[in-house]
């Protein structure tokens, strides 16, 4: 994870803000099997932020929040939704999907303690491939307000 725009290689002291990608590829489970920790540990969780909370060889990649390190986030989007293309890709093409993904990821929101900051977004897909797997990949901002600690304790 040494190209430049990843961590932890790249990481620059005082640069804080970076998203943890997440892969997820085979069946589904219900929010029940989830709950009750019969899915694979690997599985997306049901609220996104607890994405932060797997260990770290859970995450498959990280990327600062960067103008450089959104284009090769995108870009692993990128690849995962190629290799994986979704069922319904001729009515909602990767590249729109992308598109999507970079205005979420760069959005302007607002926080109870901040309104109306620059806070780096998420972008969640969970869909079924061509090949009738269900397929998760995940860009999750962090670190997050509500606490949820960084994977690789950084802050």
């Amino acid at each position: 994870m040494s190209r430049e725009g990843r961590f932890p290689g790249s990481y620059a002291p005082g640069v804080t803000a970076h998203w943890h990608a997440y892969a997820y590829t085979g069946r589904a489970y219900t929010d029940t099997e989830i709950r009750r920790e019969t899915a694979p540990a690997n599985y997306p969780p049901i609220e996104v932020a607890h994405w932060l909370r797997r260990p770290r060889n859970h995450v498959a990649d990280t990327f600062a929040c960067s103008p450089d390190g959104l284009d090769h986030a995108l870009a692993w989007l990128e690849g995962e939704l190629t290799r994986n293309p979704p069922v319904d890709e001729e009515h909602y093409p990767v590249l729109e999907r992308l598109e999507g993904s970079r205005s979420s990821l760069t959005a302007t929101r607002s926080t109870p303690t901040a309104p109306a900051t620059q806070r780096a977004g998420d972008a969640v897909y969970g869909y079924w491939s061509k090949a009738g797997q269900y397929v998760s990949r995940a860009l999750i901002a962090c670190p997050r307000e509500a606490g949820d600690p960084c994977p690789y304790g950084m802050t």
